[in-house]
């Protein structure tokens, strides 16, 4: 709960004094309710026994006591406070648990419904707390997280890695798995054989060790468990007496046991351990035979090289392709060992691991110190320690814990081949938490660091999966880089750089994250999707030669442009501030500004203005006439009382602009180009002309030929080695009748991109509604035979009609039920979204009648029509069809002055009254 200070408190008698001398009601400010998001816990897990004196556990004390990593936030990651559990809810499993909250301490009790139950239940736990925004409203903030519930039998046996520190492990939590045996000759391992108990307070699970005997019967201790074992390379030594015994026994792995060590690794196999509870037999007790007393472990010996036992002192190690097999070897031992398909365990004090060409290894785990993989085929990684090198070769999924070898290094290095997920979160300082890929293809990255993208090799672009982390950096430096996506973990940055730096999506997730388009040493250019959840972030460009376009909606706090930088937008912006030195261009009407603006230059895409267009709309007094630089256009306020509008005032040529500001050209093909006076609606000074130039790009790749104000720019080839020779600017300048250039106006520029087969292209974009039966017809425009799909089967058939040269013709029929939608897909891209609309039909009757008797109607339409009658005052029927004319009569059944509504599919068309 809230305390309230000793100021607070004088402030608020201060304020009582103050109200009982006037006569005035205060209304009490009422407090909202806002989601918000468990990004953190504690436990995911809680472990209760039955049959103990004490049948509840206290889950706020469980759940937000412990430990430091509970983190309860709104959506937009502002800290809620006064955090408590609310309620919970049955998900899965069995129902074994339910809750209590004192209304006056806010405890919430987890209790057990039944003394005898066990098993697993989840449940969702609804969290309840306090924020306070920045105006002083407050909300009650509403969280729910699943816990999952494990119920055990008081003296059950469990059984997990062994933890030498069982006995001071908090209550109510558990042991990690089991982990199958390695099949290393020698090799050993201790099995985690626990006892469960309740605690002394309380039903939470704490642990002691069990009395372990081989024996069967005799037994003179009732808390001690008779043990076995089948497997026959996995060796336990475990007493075989009745009053002694073994707790937390050793098993020791091998075959052919020759003087005092086995001389061959275990066979792989299934092993079972098998603990069974003693029951009263004479004075002494036995094994049982009741299945309910028996716990059964079942795990394997699996190909699994034990590296601190097969190559004992060594901490240097290296896997090299010997007569046809992955060897490993070590640097104090010439022994070696064969580990092709296997998982192989390195021991802590391990200081670099090499793996090399044409190897072939399941897994590598344990610490590695600096793990470099060659052109290896390597299953996956998990390891506790170290530093990943990927330099080639086939990596799956890759995890690190701990540490890399270097404080504030990179964790994974990826500079060639092709990597699966990593996921570098649980490395023990954020710092640390960095991955950086300088060539080849990776999945998702999920880091709490820096993830660096930086396509450093020519010939090897780099394609990415989604990737997550509080600081990202993006750089097509000598080749292309493509990413499915980035989301910001953290406040931090997101950096773009370079010419051919693709992205999917960009996620801000609500943090306060700068999108960087550009730095001082080199400029982005091209275009990005909208960033979304932005509206606490801001999006900065840097660098002269930055000029990017932003694709769809943005919602944002701050636009940041610096000199000589252009960022366009194709779709409405909302932003609080707008400010730099920069230029940016949007659709008249399309921006609004809450806060303030300065300083930039505002141009406008439309390709015709006129006087009274609106450019933009602002918060009332926010912003004023010459906030803005505005290019070839004056402003003229209408000021409102909540929102003022800017309208263009007058028109002024301002230069010259190209009718694209990117284009994609596939080889063989060519387009096209126009410039005119900007802003539309303005011409060229007299006796103007316009040249056009190439600038960057090779001129065997592009040739442009132009005439006055136009240009044609053809891509003949594609440079397979440098990716930037496939890229140009086409420049449009002014220049004046005595053929010196205009300095006062601007060039024109427009990047484009030489690739190898042309994009398909369709004229349909926008979503559509198709009536029930009809057809609708779209281009697709492609090299290649594109393939149009629909999200959802039953909506609509999609059939390809024609073909002419590249143009090919598609015809939707809708045939689902009305209402039913379906996206279109081109090449895997939805494109638009199709709604059967219901049947368009013509009546012939169309206004209100009085009907005595009947009286027949006809509907034309191409699909048979809905009809129905609103009320029980008529009687109606399908007289006949004839064609596309379906004819229908209404025959009055009830008192005169009675009324109902005529429909047809859904839609009224005249009120009948019995006469």
């Amino acid at each position: 709960m809230k305390k309230i200070t000793g100021k607070v408190v004088s402030l608020v008698l201060a304020l009582a004094l103050v109200v009982s001398s006037f006569s005035v009601s205060f209304a009490q400010a009422s407090t909202k309710t806002m989601s918000g998001v468990i990004t953190d816990t504690n436990e995911d897990a809680i472990y209760l026994v039955n049959g103990g004196a004490v049948t509840t556990a206290n889950l706020t004390d469980f759940l937000l006591s412990r430990g430091s990593n509970f983190k309860f936030e709104t959506v937009d990651h502002h800290t809620v406070t006064d955090e408590k559990i609310n309620a919970i809810s049955h998900i899965s499993g069995d129902k074994l648990v339910s809750l209590s909250v004192n209304s006056s301490t806010d405890v919430a009790t987890l209790k057990l419904k039944s003394s005898s139950a066990s098993g697993k239940e989840v449940i969702s736990v609804l969290y309840e707390g306090s924020y306070t925004d920045e105006d002083g409203n407050d909300y009650t903030v509403k969280a729910r997280r699943d816990l999952t519930v494990y119920v055990y039998d008081k003296d059950q046996i469990v059984y997990g890695e062994y933890d030498p520190n069982y006995a001071t492990k908090d209550s109510g939590t558990g042991f990690d798995d089991f982990e199958t045996f390695a099949q290393t000759a020698n090799s050993t391992k201790t099995l985690g054989i626990y006892r469960v108990v309740p605690a002394a307070t309380s039903a939470l699970a704490t642990y002691l060790p069990a009395d372990l005997t081989t024996a069967t019967s005799g037994i003179t201790d009732k808390n001690a468990y008779s043990f076995s074992i089948t497997g026959t390379d996995v060796h336990v030594s475990v007493v075989n007496a009745t009053s002694t015994f073994t707790q937390f026994p050793v098993a020791t792995i091998g075959k052919s046991f020759e003087i005092d060590k086995y001389t061959k690794d275990a066979s792989t196999g299934n092993v079972t351990v098998t603990v069974k509870k003693l029951v009263a037999s004479g004075s002494t007790y036995k094994a049982s035979t009741d299945s309910d007393d028996k716990y059964t472990l079942k795990t394997k010996i699996e190909k699994k090289c034990d590296v601190a036992t097969v190559l004992p002192g060594s901490t240097a190690f290296s896997i090299s392709k010997t007569d046809g097999k992955s060897v490993l070897t070590g640097d104090a031992t010439s022994a070696s060992a064969v580990v092709t398909d296997c998982e192989v365990v390195f021991p802590a004090g391990t200081t670099s691991v090499s793996v090399n060409e044409n190897t072939n290894v399941k897994k590598i785990s344990g610490t590695v110190g600096t793990l470099t993989i060659g052109d290896a085929n390597v299953g996956s990684i998990d390891i506790d320690n170290g530093t990943v090198n990927v330099t080639d070769g086939k990596v799956g999924n890759i995890t690190t814990d701990g540490a890399p070898v270097a404080a504030g290094d990179d964790s994974v290095l990826v500079s060639g081949g092709k990597v699966g997920n990593i996921d570098v979160t649980d490395v023990d300082n954020d710092t640390d938490s960095n991955v950086t890929v300088n060539a080849g293809t990776v999945g998702t990255i999920d880091a709490d660091g820096t993830v660096t993208v930086a396509a450093t090799d020519a010939d090897t672009p780099v394609v990415t999966g989604k990737i997550t982390a509080p600081t990202i950096s993006l750089f097509s430096d000598e080749a292309k880089v493509t990413v499915a996506g980035v989301k910001a973990s953290a406040d931090g940055t997101i950096t773009f750089l370079g010419n051919d730096t693709n992205v999917s999506a960009i996620d801000f997730d609500y943090r306060e994250t700068t999108l960087n388009l550009g730095d001082e040493d080199n400029a982005f250019t091209g275009k990005i999707p909208a960033p979304t959840n932005a509206e606490n972030g801001k999006i900065d460009t840097t660098n002269e030669d930055t000029n990017a376009t932003v694709s769809g909606t943005v919602k944002i706090d701050t636009i940041s442009l610096d000199s000589d930088t252009n960022l366009a937008f194709d779709g409405a912006v909302t932003a609080e501030t707008i400010e730099g030195d920069g230029a940016m261009k949007i659709a008249a009407g399309k921006l609004y500004v809450s806060s303030s603006a300065s300083g930039v230059t505002l141009k406008l895409s439309d390709k015709t203005l006129v006087p009274g267009t609106v450019v933009f709309k602002a918060d009332a007094d926010a912003v004023d006439v010459d906030s803005f630089d505005t290019y070839g256009f004056t402003l003229t306020k209408s000021a409102g009382s909540a929102v003022d509008t800017f309208k263009i005032d007058a028109l002024s040529f301002a230069g010259i602009a190209i009718n694209k500001d990117a284009s994609s050209i596939a080889k063989g093909y060519s387009e096209t180009f126009t410039a005119s006076a900007y802003p539309g609606g303005t011409s060229l000074p007299s006796g103007c002309t316009i040249q056009w130039t190439l600038d960057g790009g090779s001129s065997d790749v592009f040739t442009l030929t132009s005439s006055g104000n136009t240009a044609t720019v053809k891509v003949n080839s594609i440079d397979s080695t440098f990716a930037s020779e496939n890229k140009t600017t086409l420049t449009a300048t002014l220049y004046d009748e005595d053929g010196y250039e205009l300095d006062d106006y601007a060039p024109a520029k427009c990047e484009i991109t030489a690739i190898e087969v042309p994009e398909a292209v369709s004229d349909t974009n926008a979503d559509m509604s198709i009536s029930k039966g009809a057809s609708y017809q779209m281009k697709v425009t492609s090299a290649t035979v594109p393939v149009v799909t629909a999200g959802t089967g039953g909506v609509v058939s999609i059939a390809l009609v024609s073909k002419n040269g590249n143009d090919y013709f598609y015809k939707f029929t809708a045939n689902g039920s009305v209402g039913a939608a379906t996206g279109i897909y081109l090449n895997g891209k939805k494109i638009f979204v199709a709604t059967v609309k219901a049947p368009a039909f013509t009546s012939d009757t169309t206004m209100n009648l009085t009907v005595k008797g009947a009286y027949q109607f006809q509907i034309t339409s191409a699909e048979a029509p809905t009809v129905c009658v609103g009320s029980a005052a008529f009687k109606l029927n399908l007289v006949s069809k004839n064609g596309n004319n379906y004819f229908y009569k209404i025959t009055s059944d009830s008192a005169k002055g009675t009324q109902a509504g005529i429909y047809v599919n859904g839609t009224r068309i005249f009120v009948a009254t019995v006469g």
